[in-house]
């Protein structure tokens, strides 16, 4: 859903006009854009290792939560930042944002929230178990 919302955005603000230019020619649209597309390759680079790692069978539970905490939280962040980009259109169920939106939400609580997902992270850091 990120890469959906930052390229539906995208093109968007190219077609959108606000006073008389696109609105991807504001400072601020450019860059949000520019963070969005940082975050989704910095995402895209994180499950690109951990696919290498799990071919070579060494991928652990701790790198799998450091993976969903940081592409989930991303997400939300790249979708949110799409729907605030896309203004009042963002909302409208019709948009296909409105669905990113909802899709980012889910994946955030799928097979465990980041609060999980931390102490697990947090267990192999520490080697002491939070969970009671």
């Amino acid at each position: 859903c990120a890469r959906g919302a930052y390229e539906h955005t995208l093109g968007y603000t190219m077609d959108r006009m606000q006073f008389g230019r696109s609105i991807a020619s504001f400072q601020i649209t450019q860059d949000m854009l520019a963070q969005m597309l940082s975050q989704l390759t910095a995402m895209q680079c994180l499950v690109g290792r951990l696919s290498e790692l799990l071919d070579a069978g060494v991928m652990n539970d701790e790198q799998a939560s450091i993976a969903k905490v940081f592409c989930t939280v991303g997400c939300r962040t790249i979708t949110s930042m799409s729907r605030e980009l896309m203004g009042g259109n963002g909302i409208l169920i019709s948009n296909k944002v409105a669905r990113f939106l909802g899709d980012a939400e889910a994946l955030y609580s799928y097979e465990g929230t980041k609060q999980i997902n931390s102490l697990v992270v947090g267990r192999a850091i520490t080697g002491v178990s939070a969970f009671v």
